[in-house]
């Protein structure tokens, strides 16, 4: 009873359990909404919006400069609201500069972006029309942020579930309406709809909505937020350039098909990954920017794996063990040879929520070169190996190669932090 009530008053047990029954019903909307995509588009149409998606992705993290761990972080340290108040301003001046720039590129570049994304050149108006959704992704990203570095895991987790919900019900509607046209519609809107309610979650919440009062860049904030800017351009850049250049290799080498499939098991990944990632952007990186005097990495890194690893290692087991209905459900059975990629891709995911913890530790404390050696060794690892072993084993290479990938992860992150792990 006594370890039943330490778990009940432990804030990292109650973000899992509340993240995790928001998770549930994210993942439930998720499924439905992929299994309408493979009936209707099929494995090449799973392809193209996911190109899409990473595009919107990018872009809108481009948008907001990379900010959002700097100001989860800073929020998290800091109580002074003048503080605060000249920290988001320049993080919204910013944004928007940023967000004029990439306009213009959009509008400049469509045709060439279409192209590269495998996007039929009849749609590049709404590829130009990106351009103004980016402003509502950067701005959630940002509010996002601020609730984040607060501990708000239930404002956040309610507005990421009903964002989900409300683009799944557009997505299905819009996919059986218009095809393909229809679901790129659906991910265009889905930057607006998460700003709407962002924002009303703001205006309701304790925190003050007056902090904007003009564009100002205030130089030393700017310095405050440029290690994390810097981190953060540099992962989502990699992630997104990557997954964007392995997609274009699994098609060039064997065809789009095949990428599709690819994709299908990232998606199944991304899936049961939210429940994860909400902890480590709702606790593990406010909790390491904290300004405590007893802090310890040692003890703290271990509390939180006992905490998490036992719920990762049985959630990841209970969907290898229903893979194949999983798969089944999720998509049709064109998707069914996925199944054998399964054990690669939940052996990486396990790996990569140990290395998370640490590399968390890395943006909190803005360890910049080690944070830098980390990211370049995991990218270059994932390229190398998947150029290697596509020609033998296929897209189930490129899955080895991220299981692989993980574990030098871990490997090389304790290694850069060993000092800092001595009890």
């Amino acid at each position: 009873m006594n370890v039943f009530h330490r778990l009940k008053n432990n804030v990292l047990f109650r973000v899992i359990g509340y993240t995790g029954i928001a998770g549930v019903l994210r993942l439930l909307f998720g499924l439905i909404s992929q299994k309408v995509i493979a009936v209707f588009l099929g494995a090449s149409g799973l392809a193209v919006l996911a190109n899409f998606r990473n595009l919107i992705e990018v872009l809108g993290a481009f948008s907001s400069v990379g900010s959002q761990n700097g100001i989860i972080s800073e929020t998290a340290a800091s109580e002074n609201y003048i503080d605060m108040r000249s920290l988001l301003n320049t993080a919204i001046t910013l944004f928007f500069g940023a967000s004029i720039i990439i306009g213009i590129f959009v509008f400049w570049q469509h045709e060439w972006i279409s192209i590269q994304l495998y996007i039929d050149p009849k749609f590049g108006l709404l590829v130009q029309s990106i351009a103004f959704t980016v402003p509502f992704l950067g701005l959630s990203l940002l509010i996002e942020a601020v609730l984040s570095g607060k501990k708000a895991f239930k404002a956040v987790s309610n507005v990421q579930l009903l964002t989900t919900a409300a683009t799944a019900i557009l997505m299905i509607t819009l996919l059986y309406l218009y095809g393909l046209m229809g679901a790129l519609i659906a991910l265009f809107c889905r930057p607006i709809i998460g700003f709407i309610l962002f924002f009303s979650q703001l205006k309701k919440s304790s925190f003050p909505i007056s902090f904007f009062n003009g564009f100002r860049l205030d130089l030393s904030r700017f310095k405050h937020l440029s290690p994390y800017i810097f981190m953060s351009l540099l992962a989502i850049g990699l992630v997104h350039v990557a997954e964007l250049y392995l997609r274009g290799l699994i098609s060039s080498k064997i065809n789009l098909n095949a990428a599709g499939l690819w994709t299908a098991m990232n998606t199944i990944s991304s899936n049961y990954f939210v429940f994860i990632s909400a902890i480590f952007s709702l606790y593990v990186l406010p909790r390491f920017s904290e300004n405590i005097l007893s802090f310890n990495m040692f003890r703290e890194t271990k509390q939180i794996l006992k905490i998490l690893l036992p719920f990762v290692t049985l959630g990841l087991a209970v969907v290898y063990f229903l893979r194949v209905p999983i798969t089944k459900l999720l998509y049709s059975l064109e998707f069914i040879s996925i199944t054998s990629l399964f054990k690669w891709q939940l052996t990486a995911d396990w790996f990569r929520v140990i290395f998370l913890v640490f590399g968390y530790f890395l943006v909190a404390k803005k360890l910049i070169k080690e944070y830098v050696v980390v990211e370049l060794f995991s990218f270059s690892v994932l390229i190398l190996l998947s150029h290697l072993w596509i020609g033998d084993f296929g897209i189930e290479g490129v899955v080895m190669a991220n299981a692989v990938r993980y574990m030098g992860c871990l490997a090389l992150v304790v290694l850069l932090l060993r000092k800092k792990l001595v009890r």
